[in-house]
């Protein structure tokens, strides 16, 4: 079922790194997908995908990410990409300076639909928010993000196989896989 699939992203560092993690090569159709809002991922990426798949009429593979901050009851989440286009990446590194904690969670929802079914990959890796942005590798606020794992380093101080290995992106999408191989293997 992943052969063959549109990834709807206008990013294509997305597209690069899912190629990467899937080890597959997608189409990708840039396409102006009006989202919903909200702090719900899964709901937003859920949405992303229906109106993908009627604009495209063939299955899509969507994806959303959130940063949740602790300190703000998980705000920005999904909409963690208004913040950087309104305020810059290094707000999000001051917006919690008040705060006693700089701890967050990065998610991602990945999901296949085919204008019928859907398939769901979730995956989330808990950390914090660096002090100021560092790093020159990733995109986003990977230069900002401090994955448990990570030994300090934020995920734009990573290799980028070491980031794909394990990250919130990498977890979803295996998850995805692995989703739509057990249906496939259904009697």
């Amino acid at each position: 079922m992943l052969a063959g699939l549109v990834f709807v992203t206008s990013s294509a560092d997305k597209h690069r790194e899912a190629q990467a993690i899937l080890a597959i090569p997608l189409e990708r159709v840039a396409l102006d997908v009006s989202e919903v809002q909200g702090l719900d991922v899964v709901a937003v990426t859920r949405e992303k995908a229906r109106t993908a798949f009627h604009q495209v009429g063939r299955p899509v593979l969507v994806e959303d990410t959130s940063l949740e901050l602790d300190a703000l009851g998980g705000f920005p989440g999904p909409l963690v990409r208004w913040v950087e286009e309104a305020a810059g990446v290094s707000a999000l590194a001051r917006i919690i300076d008040a705060y006693d904690t700089r701890a967050a969670v990065a998610r991602c929802v990945a999901l296949v639909f085919d204008g019928a079914r859907e398939w769901l990959g979730v995956g989330e890796v808990r950390g914090s928010i660096a002090e100021e942005p560092r790093g020159s590798n990733g995109f986003g606020w990977d230069v900002v993000f401090i994955p448990e794992w990570g030994g300090g380093r934020t995920y734009a101080e990573m290799a980028r196989e070491e980031k794909n290995a394990r990250s919130h992106r990498a977890q979803a999408f295996r998850a995805l896989a692995e989703s739509l191989r057990a249906d496939v293997s259904k009697p």
